[in-house]
């Protein structure tokens, strides 16, 4: 193919992600119902400036937890925006930590368990090349994989990765210690097959029938795109049930399957889990 039409593919793809894409983060960032989740304040286990901000927070005790959850954020997400909880709505990453910790703490009382939400990274601001790139989830893997290297050995891992969030956990997941990975609301992790993740993690994936990102192509065109679609039984991850999820950001909210079936994953329960037909 000339360079002048690997240059014109490229702008296509470009252009067919990000329109695909902008329904999706259009409903993620108005999506601000507050809404409110009883639980333990954050705890700030990392913050820093660099960037559009970042900050790393936990939810119950990681020191001593024996499970641990890691939720990775995606699109229009910076450290000032996850910092701040007035008028939190079921998008916001402290409500879902709390959701699944509780959730967590329901299904296994004499379990210590923790949530954290690690935004150690530069997410997309919104609907633009960025998104549609992996320089930033390359940049946020490594220290992902730094960061989960240095929780506790004892206790056993698991990573929920929300949209872009798992673009980031497709590139880290090779370099990480973690028995499970979680995706949903993929627009892809930048590989064709679960296999060519290359993790030991069992890897579960999950789409809502109402989230738009359905209809992000999945393609990857010099640089643009992320691959295949996580949830496609060609891709091999076990199918996460998401019953009663809505939407680009429900898939965290009391009573739906999926933070149930999630819940279960990262207590090491996943045998459990009944998984779905797609």
């Amino acid at each position: 193919m000339r360079p002048r039409d690997r240059l014109a593919l490229a702008a296509a793809t470009l252009v067919a992600v990000v329109v695909g894409a902008a329904p999706a983060v259009g409903q993620s960032i108005t999506d601000g119902e507050p809404v409110h989740v009883a639980g333990p304040a954050a705890t700030v286990l990392s913050i820093s400036h660099r960037g559009q901000g970042r900050v790393v927070e936990a939810f119950g005790d990681v020191r001593h937890a024996r499970r641990i959850a890691v939720i990775v954020p995606g699109v229009g997400w910076s450290g000032i925006l996850v910092s701040d909880e007035r008028g939190a709505g079921r998008r916001h990453p402290a409500v879902q930590a709390r959701s699944l910790l509780a959730e967590m703490q329901r299904q296994s009382p004499h379990t210590p368990v923790a949530v954290v939400v690690w935004l150690d990274y530069d997410a997309p601001a919104g609907i633009d090349a960025d998104a549609a790139r992996s320089e930033r989830a390359v940049a946020g893997a490594a220290r992902l994989a730094t960061f989960v290297d240095g929780l506790p050995h004892s206790a056993r891992v698991s990573l929920v990765c929300h949209s872009y969030g798992s673009v980031v956990c497709g590139h880290a997941a090779s370099h990480v210690d973690a028995a499970s990975l979680v995706v949903v609301g993929s627009p892809g992790m930048d590989v064709w097959s679960r296999a060519e993740l290359h993790t030991t993690a069992e890897v579960w994936a999950g789409i809502a029938a109402e989230d738009p990102i359905r209809v992000v192509p999945h393609t990857r065109v010099n640089g643009f795109g992320h691959a295949a679609d996580p949830t496609d039984p060609a891709f091999g991850a076990k199918a996460l049930p998401v019953g009663g999820a809505v939407g680009h950001n429900g898939y965290l909210v009391a009573g739906t399957e999926s933070l149930r079936a999630i819940a279960q994953i990262a207590l090491g329960h996943g045998a459990q889990v009944t998984s779905v037909r797609r």
